[in-house]
């Protein structure tokens, strides 16, 4: 057999491409996708290992037995129960990454039939998951684990007259064992007792341990040594191997007595990211001292080579283990390793005080390890410093979910309520699930590659495809001339033409038979640029060039100014939030067919609005939308990022189509996807508040202004939510808020999860926050006294009824024990001075729907055939969320058959016309709605019934201000606990939840001044993966009804996205904790997301102290920023539980300088 027929998805005329490529391109992107099976070279054993299909090279896999998702278990065949278990435990929701998943727990077991939480965590790594929160995956992974049992009472044993025969389970066990019964013969197979006429009372088998299954040999013949010194790392030339020469292998000696080794390492999360700054230090003492005999320190990620503070090291050999060593160290290491001013990843002044924290680090671990071996001569480190030498393991998650149970009186056969596992989740699993680019090849088939701007404001003087178009398999290069319609829809602008507006604006597209080719050809497209003058990145430089683009939006209550004069007290500040990627698993995919006749254009799409797409392509190709057939049956993640992109992109594609005549497959690499599609609008916020002595809040005077890019896109829409809900839940009797959209010359930001809401509410908690450090409060003590609290009208003069919202609150800081666990974290922060923990609670009223009324309307089409099978359709977009199998669920309901009998096949723009997006939490309730309706027709006409919901009546007034702007309000509340590391500042729960925590923590988008995102993949943005989930992780849907939805659905969704802002201000408070122990100010300015490096620098001390007296020459990372920061710092979060109505516990760490007093005590020295 060749090799190519062992691999399922590589075709043949794909071989060149695929010879150095990834082994296949379909949903590989971070998931693992394959399991390799080898065996060990002496044909006696065989390992099976997971790997990412996208970074195995093709020929690598010569000579191994590769198995994908499909030979696993199949729903044409039989499914495995990692499929199965997987479906059931809810671990799929768009299931793009659920193939990756289920490759990654079957080769764990067939390496390991039961393996233990710790290894299904460490399997599951590797992942992402953007839907699910991975909690239930890590629950599914979780059944096929062996119960957690004392080791002694894991012992296989066999009582027999005379012997015992022993099997242990670990090697410590062995060992144990080999104590307790010194005589006892260790068997390792049966011609021991065969042949060997002997007795013993006791026999000790241990078959069943890896560790006596390795046996390493070692052949002098033809080798060198090389010391893995300095030159060595250093990549020096007469210390590197040579060009005939592989690495065989590497020794490590035993340390003696008086010599102590170290490895540190800090990255942006726990597992799969590159080290912001990684050391090695060694330092062996002459006997019985500690007087320095030999040091030894590297430095990693700190360029392009390993660094080594060798002459620091010189220095201080001869010198005493003490304070004034590591003073003088930290120093002469600062002035030796030299961080360029434009390193590769920026954050100059952060690892220049990581080197140096690290430093310290080793300096306690080695005074520890001295004072073991002699406590009388080398006094213990205070135990005020212990735990910055404690770092945070990787526990296995707990989490409670508790919901309400259905009725016991309603009818087995009525669905509604049942937690049912989703529609296609089997499918998800056995990857038979088909997404867009699942689809075969069609004929003639041609690939489309994008020619993107470099510049961020330009005028184009010319555009040359001569070169392109001379690659072989080009088909044709399409620009703005090709565009038969509108190439400037509603102000978005499909190929650039005479001027460029943005980094990564398409200018032109390439057409050809492999994506490679078009790819290639992409790049030999020369346009010439004259750049133009203003160039808008930041929304200050916006501001100063009066650049935006949309209207001032503004609600006002109540007499704003006025109210100023009769307070106590009045604060102003600043906040600057940061943008946020979408990050969907399956990028932007396209498939478009031109037909034959009468110019029809069919579309293929992930897309959360196919009428959008439809209207967008009509408009380019300027005919009617009815020859315009839009598909949608699943997309692999949306979240917002799919509501108008599809469109620009689907007209651009379909514009190829048209001039080629051929179908297009359009599939965005994640790189792209990043640069074109852009995500979170970044926003700044400006307050002015007004409050009394105890704690009231009086007048509020609120600005918002956020990074719309360069075109309208939805902005303006965005912005109107941040206006309407920018007072949470706190009745401000004086309240005024204001908001514009600034235009950049940068991609248009869209629409994400929580459309602003998650953005504008971190403004109103810290003032909160800020309220409640200047009348000496807890925070949510100013929460309590300020929330709505009887049945009153929103500052846009909405009425709503805040008793659920009250409720919440009450339960969050009851399940939690907040007060409780408050006095045991001051407790912990007064006995640790380099980890500090904090606590926060966030309450939460957030409006559901849109304030526009004909956004709220749905449509359905109900057939019933003549055997009473029923296929359904509505015009929601399945995208994990489960719409499908909700409406199954309501079909089945109303009409009183089994959920089995009801079909939903997909979303098209033939079956249901004119439907709206899916977003905002509203697909259940408004297509629900529309479903319940078909089947009211379907009573009394015929058994074809279409549906239509006219949608909730919301309206929104904005020349008075005020309007039922929402169909109804739901509520929530948050608690987090977390535990910093002030020295380092590394991270350590549920689908929005953690997608929030994220948002708040650790994704950091990074532009250039000159517009340019650097932060284009896995390697440089990091969303949340299994490690940094809560440890532990409550969720309780507190029991309410919704009199105006169907089923009393409540469109929960989006709401989780801000309940993650809990963890941002438990990191606010722990950083408090420190800068008031270190007599710092409580008030400070920090933006989110609260990233390890914005953590650390904000935990100021001796060491960021040290840097600032030595500063560095700051140029920034090829232009590299962050947009909206004004501060930078640190922590390491370790999340330990949180609860969501909700509740969340972390932990961080953190470092100080311990001296010997002339007491005999310690100190610290500052």
């Amino acid at each position: 057999m060749d090799l190519w027929s062992t691999v399922p998805g590589v075709r043949p005329s794909s071989i060149n491409q695929a010879l150095f490529q990834g082994l296949t391109s379909k949903r590989s992107d971070f998931q693992t996708a394959l399991m390799i099976c080898r065996d060990d070279g002496t044909k006696r054993a065989t390992s099976h290992y997971p790997v990412t299909a996208c970074l195995v090279p093709i020929c690598s896999l010569h000579g191994a037995a590769v198995t994908t998702v499909e030979g696993v278990g199949s729903i044409k065949t039989r499914i495995h129960p990692v499929q199965e278990r997987l479906a059931k435990c809810h671990g799929t929701q768009c299931g793009f990454c659920s193939p990756g998943m289920v490759m990654s727990i079957y080769t764990l077991l067939r390496n390991h039939p039961e393996p233990t939480p710790e290894q299904i965590m460490e399997a599951l790594g590797g992942n992402l998951c953007r839907c699910t929160g991975y909690r239930p995956i890590i629950e599914s992974g979780k059944t096929f684990c062996r119960m957690a049992e004392d080791p002694n009472k894991r012992r296989l044993t066999f009582q027999g007259e005379r012997t015992t025969w022993i099997t242990p389970v670990t090697l410590d066990d062995l060992l144990e064992l080999k104590v307790n019964f010194p005589k006892a013969p260790l068997i390792m197979g049966l011609s021991y007792i065969k042949f060997k006429d002997e007795f013993h009372p006791v026999f000790i088998s241990p078959l069943g341990l890896p560790e006596l299954h390795f046996v390493t040999t070692t052949d002098d013949e033809g080798e060198r040594q090389i010391p893995l010194n300095g030159p060595f790392l250093e990549r020096a030339p007469e210390a590197n191997l040579k060009s005939e020469e592989i690495v065989l292998s590497i020794s490590i000696p035993y340390s003696t007595q008086w010599h102590f080794v170290s490895g540190l390492r800090l990255a942006q999360r726990q597992e799969n990211a590159f080290a912001i700054v990684n050391a090695g230090m060694s330092v062996k003492f002459e006997d019985n001292t500690n007087m320095i005999q030999d040091l030894q320190m590297f430095f990693g990620s700190i360029g392009p080579t390993v660094g080594s503070a060798s002459q620091t090291c010189r220095q201080l050999v001869g010198r005493q283990w003490d304070d004034e060593m590591l003073s003088d160290a930290c120093r002469w290491v600062l002035d030796e390793i030299h961080i360029p001013p434009a390193a590769e990843g920026g954050m100059v002044e952060y690892r220049r005080t990581l080197i140096i924290s690290l430093l310290f680090k080793f300096y306690l671990k080695v005074w520890q390890g001295l004072n073991k071996m002699d406590p009388q001569k080398f006094p213990d480190i205070p135990e005020k410093f212990q735990s910055a030498l404690e770092d945070f393991p990787i526990e296995t998650p707990q989490g409670i979910q508790m919901f309400q149970c259905v009725d016991p009186y309603q009818s087995p056969q009525d669905p509604v309520g049942h937690p049912v596992m989703h529609q296609s989740a089997i499918k998800h699993t056995t990857g038979e699930a088909v997404f867009c680019d699942d689809m075969p090849s069609l004929d003639q088939e041609l690939f489309l590659a994008v020619a993107t701007s470099t510049r961020a404001h330009a005028k184009i003087i010319s555009i040359d495809t001569s070169e392109a178009l001379s690659l072989p398999g080009v088909a044709d290069v399409i620009t703005a001339e090709d565009v038969p319609g509108d190439n400037n829809h509603h102000g978005e602008i499909l190929y650039a033409q005479n001027e460029v507006i943005c980094v990564g604006q398409i200018i032109c597209t390439v057409a050809a038979d492999t994506y490679a080719h078009a790819k290639e050809a992409s790049k030999k497209v020369k346009i010439t640029y004259e750049d133009t003058e203003p160039r808008i990145i930041t929304i200050e430089q916006a501001l100063e060039h009066n650049s935006f683009l949309s209207a001032e939006k503004k609600i006002e209550q109540g007499n704003v100014e006025h109210a100023f004069k009769y307070v106590d007290q009045i604060i102003e500040g600043e906040v600057h939030v940061e943008g946020q990627e979408h990050f969907y698993m399956e990028t932007q995919t396209i498939l478009t067919i031109p037909k034959a006749e009468d110019k029809e254009m069919v579309l293929h799409l992930g897309t959360q609005f196919p009428t959008h797409v439809q209207e967008y392509v009509a408009a380019a190709l300027n005919i009617p939308r009815s020859r315009i057939t839009c598909h949608m049956k699943r997309a692999g993640g949306a979240f917002g990022g799919k509501v108008t992109k599809p469109a620009l992109l689907g007209a651009i594609s379909a514009v190829a189509a048209n001039k080629t005549g051929r179908p297009i497959r359009f599939i965005l690499e994640r790189g792209i996807d990043m640069l074109i599609t852009a995500g979170r609008h970044p926003l700044l916020g400006k307050y002015k508040i007004g409050f009394m002595n105890n704690g009231v809040i009086k007048a509020a005077d609120v600005e918002y202004y956020v990074n719309g890019g360069c075109t309208p896109d939805e902005s303006e829409l965005v912005l109107e939510f941040i206006v309407l809900k920018s007072e949470n839940a706190y009745y401000i009797p004086n309240f005024r808020c204001r908001g514009r959209v600034c235009k950049t010359n940068l991609p248009s930001n869209t629409a994400f999860r929580g459309f602003g809401f998650p953005q504008a509410t971190v403004v109103v908690e810290a003032y909160i926050n800020a309220i409640a450090s200047q009348c000496n409060l807890l925070p949510e003590e100013v929460n309590e006294i300020n929330m709505y609290k009887r049945t009153s009208k929103t500052a846009h003069k909405q009425t709503f009824n805040p008793e659920p919202l009250r409720r919440c609150w009450k339960e969050c800081l009851e399940k939690s024990s907040f007060y409780v666990r408050k006095q045991a974290a001051e407790e912990f922060n007064q006995k640790n001075y380099w980890k500090k923990r904090g606590l926060a609670a966030v309450p939460m009223k957030y409006t559901i729907g849109v304030p526009i009324a004909y956004y709220n309307q749905a449509a359905a089409l109900v057939h019933i055939y003549l055997d009473g099978s029923v296929l359904l359709t509505h015009g929601g977009c399945e995208l994990g969320q489960g719409l499908h199998t909700k409406m199954i669920q309501v079909a089945s309901r109303e009409l009183n058959i089994p959920p089995s009998y009801i079909h939903l096949s997909e979303t098209s723009t033939i079956t249901v016309p004119n439907a709206v997006f899916t977003a905002g939490s509203m697909g259940t309730d408004i297509n629900g709605k529309a479903v319940q309706i078909a089947k009211a027709f379907e009573e009394s006409i015929s058994l074809s019934a279409t549906g239509y919901f006219k949608g909730y009546q919301t309206n929104m007034d904005w020349e008075k201000e005020e309007g039922d702007a929402y169909p109804y309000f739901v509520y929530g509340a948050s608690c987090s606990e977390v535990e910093i590391d002030c020295l380092t500042g590394g991270h350590k729960v549920e689908g929005a939840f953690i997608q929030g925590m994220g948002f708040y923590t650790i994704e950091e988008l990074k532009y250039s001044p000159e517009g340019v995102l650097h932060s284009r993949g896995p390697d440089d943005y990091k969303i949340p993966t299994v490690t940094e989930i809560p440890e532990e992780f409550y969720v309780t849907l507190v029991r309410s009804r919704n009199p105006i939805a169907i089923y009393s659905s409540k469109g929960l969704g989006e709401a989780g996205m801000f309940l993650g802002s809990s963890v941002l201000f438990a990191i606010y408070d722990a950083v408090t904790a420190a800068r008031r122990e270190r007599g710092l100010s409580k008030t400070f300015a920090m933006s989110s997301p609260a990233t390890p490096e914005l953590i650390r620098m904000t935990c100021v001390d001796q060491f960021t102290d040290m840097v600032m007296e030595v500063p560095a020459i700051i140029a920034p990372y090829k232009g590299f920023q962050v947009l909206g920061l004004d501060l930078i710092t640190t922590t390491k979060l370790n999340f330990k539980n949180f609860s969501f109505l909700t509740q969340a516990w972390w932990h961080m760490p953190a470092i100080p300088v311990a001296r010997e007093a002339e007491a005999g005590g310690s100190q610290v020295q500052n």
